[in-house]
């Protein structure tokens, strides 16, 4: 299935649920990058001391690709449902784009720089 589709399935899936849910996914994001932050860092432990900063990095990238895309999944859906009640709200196209361009930075972009410069 590709992501536009699975994005739609998770859309409508979840679209019915009310003030509750739109917590608990803020939650679940949280609970979600603290999983991904932990893998990080008990990932990069394991790294072998004489290995390149850029080698461990990668491998411990590679090593949480998984809570990675959870993270990123679960995001993208957040965005996906924010952007729907903006569009219903009547916000304007180009203000959601702009919206969604800060979100994921916010959410994705900004969380993997400040952890690889936090390497440096």
């Amino acid at each position: 299935m590709n992501a536009p589709r699975l994005l739609l399935a998770l859309f409508v899936i979840g679209g019915s649920l009310g003030a509750d849910a739109a917590a608990a996914r803020t939650r679940d994001l949280g609970d979600l990058e603290a999983a991904w932050h932990d893998c990080v860092r008990e990932a990069y432990i394991r790294q072998p001391l004489g290995q390149s900063r850029a080698g461990a990095q990668r491998n411990v990238l590679d090593e949480c690709r998984e809570h990675e895309d959870q993270l990123v999944a679960a995001t993208m859906l957040e965005h996906a449902r924010e952007d729907e009640a903006a569009r219903r709200a009547g916000l304007p196209l180009t203000a959601r784009a702009g919206a969604w361009a800060a979100s994921v930075a916010a959410y994705v972009v900004d969380p993997v720089t400040s952890w690889l410069q936090g390497w440096r």
